[in-house]
């Protein structure tokens, strides 16, 4: 009787990552390294590595992270969060997002939307990490122009998200009744 085999994910993220990393060079070669088209094609080759990552690597974090603290929202409504929203709207970004997590405006889509935020909160959480890396790098190679960009698109594509998915699900929390997240009430 043969055993079944563990899928081992590592392989395909790194060698993912190294895909990213080529991509990237490859821009910052071809539209040069200080500017912003490089920063933005880093940070969407990331968000795509992303997808994979988060669909075969186990594990998220620990439960208690995704617990929205009743000071947060009203912190990132004032560091503009609201209108972070309103420009992804206009991009039709929203709508996107909405179908395909299912979310369809009814209370009973709610649950879905809440899983949603946690697992896209994950996703730039890991690449807000890698971005801050990538940041970090170029500063200490004192590459101050690229440093800089890659500082504004970490901060525009994962940090700005991360705020946003909380301040919405500590929303979903009192549409369904509930002081704390629908996550933390279970766990």
């Amino acid at each position: 009787m043969r055993r079944p085999e563990r899928k081992r994910p590592w392989p395909g993220v790194l060698v993912g990552l190294g895909g990213v990393a080529g991509g990237a060079w490859l821009a910052g070669r071809v539209l040069g390294f200080r500017g912003l088209p490089f920063a933005v094609v880093t940070h969407v080759l990331l968000m795509r590595w992303a997808l994979y990552v988060l669909r075969v690597v186990p594990g998220r974090p620990p439960p208690g992270w995704f617990r929205v603290r009743p000071w947060e929202p009203p912190l990132y409504r004032r560091l503009g969060v609201f209108g972070y929203r309103r420009l992804l709207r206009l991009a039709g970004w929203e709508r996107f997002r909405r179908e395909a997590v299912g979310f369809d405006g009814r209370r009973g889509s709610l649950a879905a939307y809440e899983r949603a935020t946690r697992e896209a909160e994950a996703s730039h959480l890991l690449l807000g990490g890698i971005g801050t890396g990538l940041v970090l790098g170029a500063a200490l190679g004192r590459a101050w122009g690229a440093a800089g960009w890659l500082l504004g698109a970490n901060l525009f594509f994962q940090v700005y998200p991360v705020l946003l998915q909380r301040t919405m699900r500590a929303r979903v929390g009192r549409l369904l009744g509930r002081r704390e997240s629908p996550v933390t009430a279970r766990e």
